[in-house]
């Protein structure tokens, strides 16, 4: 056989060991590269076994586990009551609040915004209708260092100074009285004098004798005995806000004014340089109506 190999012409023989050569490296290959069926599921159980191992990313701004985010059935809900003033995001998600709706909260409180009741809660952005109303019933403010002086206040009002009272049908203007003009009314002390001015101070003046009722530590009772006694004029001066001038601060830090309220004024003046008119909000989800209404006392175009 070897000896009719020599019988090939010299081209055909460099052709047949390139032939030879070829087959024997496809075949040494297969047998030192190739990998049997075992091999194979060990290095898929060696896999499968590391990504269990790996660690969770967690959202370095709400310290939320990646993969409870990507799979909310795995959360167990807890009600109980909560601030949303304070409590941390593992909370809020325990709560049954989505991650995105936990970050919207996070940055609100990053930036300085506050919820002073249920309804600011109401208006985080990604928070529905079902969600806010489930947990509703378990927002509970903590109780802050000026509702615990409110209530020592209330205190020392019982025990009360003893100060010339005015007798009914003698009024004293709220928008003008100094804290001894407002302790000769029967009630009020001190404690709530001073909290009334302050209060007028930040909002600008009273345009209803109603509002008395939002200064801290005044109940419907109280109310109810202080009401005779005060009025408002027409011709009394309130303080406006001139929206086209005020920061985002100096808005939000008016009563009536929120975050995103403030926010939304803002952007208005950024894209289109001014707002116009009260009339403009109106057209904006940020500004109930009745909102709009309360405000339209202080706002300046």
């Amino acid at each position: 056989m070897w000896k009719d190999f020599f019988y090939f012409t010299k081209k055909e023989r460099q052709g047949i060991i390139v032939l030879l050569s070829i087959i024997f490296g496809v075949f040494i290959g297969k047998f030192f590269f190739s990998k049997s069926n075992e091999d194979i599921k060990k290095e898929e159980i060696t896999f499968t076994q590391n990504q269990k191992d790996k660690p969770n990313e967690i959202d370095t701004q709400t310290g939320i586990n990646s993969d409870k985010k990507n799979n909310d059935s795995n959360l167990k809900i807890i009600p109980k009551p909560f601030d949303p003033n304070s409590e941390d995001s593992l909370s809020l998600v325990s709560l049954g609040i989505k991650p995105y709706v936990v970050r919207n909260i996070i940055k609100y409180r990053d930036k300085g915004g506050k919820f002073k009741n249920s309804d600011d809660f109401s208006k985080v952005y990604g928070l529905n209708k079902s969600d806010f109303e489930r947990l509703k019933p378990y927002i509970q403010m903590t109780e802050t260092k000026i509702i615990k002086e409110v209530k020592e206040m209330k205190e020392f009002n019982k025990i009360g100074e003893k100060q010339e009272k005015i007798t009914l049908g003698t009024f004293i203007n709220i928008n003008e009285a100094d804290t001894s003009m407002l302790k000769k009314i029967s009630g009020i002390g001190s404690g709530f004098a001073n909290r009334i001015i302050k209060y007028r101070e930040i909002l600008g003046g009273f345009y209803s004798v109603e509002q008395i009722r939002e200064v801290y530590g005044v109940d419907d009772i109280l109310f109810t005995k202080i009401a005779p006694f005060i009025t408002i004029s027409e011709n009394d001066s309130i303080k406006k806000i001139p929206v086209n001038q005020y920061s985002l601060d100096k808005l939000k830090s008016h009563p009536y004014i929120n975050f995103y309220q403030a926010k939304t004024i803002i952007d208005i003046r950024k894209k289109r340089g001014k707002v116009q008119s009260l009339s403009e909000l109106s057209l904006l989800e940020e500004f109930p109506q009745k909102e709009l209404d309360r405000l339209s006392y202080y706002l300046e175009f």
